[in-house]
């Protein structure tokens, strides 16, 4: 098993073992492996990336604080975690200018794109009618957050539907990945507690940052072929 293997493997093994350990109740275990599966992804893209890039360890570092601080002291609140988070979600504009092609777009990929972003549309307006009153204060600044992760993940998509690429892929995984994270975040402080809406989020948010790492390392390859220019 070669290097890049065995780290994908502690990955994974990682992820499981925060879901046992926040399931079953094991503070100890929660707690370690947190920050441990955060190192093993930064030591992951230092490993896969052939020539590591600044801006790109200032975003991981930016998420993985973000996660991090909740457990480092209980004078944190939501506001510190959701501004940290904007902050990371700004930076990530960047990626979407440099993945920038021009859009060539057919039938089937308008058809797509309408679909998608009608449903991801009413589900953005939905989450915020029912956040904003519990929100309070803060509804200027859980709106921004949203609309953050609503324009990203949409631009997302148009660049993979348009490029149909693998980097263009993992980008759009991680988009996804964090907009499930980031709406059960605040559905579940300011809405709905559930730890099972906790366990979905410690998922995607492990599954994010893997793909945001996948997406880094990953050179561009422009895959969009002649089968789909016809509906």
């Amino acid at each position: 098993m070669d290097g890049g293997k065995l780290l994908r493997f502690l990955i994974s093994y990682l992820i499981v073992l925060q879901v046992i350990g926040f399931v079953f109740q094991f503070p100890l275990l929660y707690t370690f492996s947190k920050p441990l599966l955060f190192m093993i992804i930064l030591i992951f893209y230092f490993w896969s990336s052939k020539k590591s890039k600044l801006l790109n360890f200032i975003v991981l570092s930016i998420f993985f604080f973000a996660e991090l601080i909740g457990l480092l002291s209980n004078q944190i609140t939501i506001r510190d975690v959701m501004f940290i988070r904007i902050i990371g979600y700004l930076i990530l504009f960047y990626f979407l200018y440099y993945n920038h092609k021009s859009f060539k777009y057919n039938q089937r990929d308008v058809f797509t794109l309408v679909l998608g972003s009608s449903l991801y549309t009413a589900i953005f307006f939905m989450t915020y009618y029912v956040l904003r009153e519990p929100m309070g204060s803060l509804s200027l600044i859980g709106f921004l957050h949203l609309l953050l992760l609503y324009v990203l993940l949409i631009v997302a998509a148009m660049h993979y539907i348009n490029i149909r690429s693998e980097k263009s892929l993992w980008f759009f995984l991680t988009m996804l990945n964090f907009s499930f994270s980031d709406f059960i975040l605040l559905i579940d402080h300011f809405y709905l507690e559930s730890n099972e809406l906790k366990v979905i989020r410690i998922i995607c948010e492990s599954l994010a940052l893997v793909f945001l790492v996948n997406y880094m390392i990953t050179k561009y390859k422009y895959l969009k072929s002649e089968e789909f220019e016809g509906f």
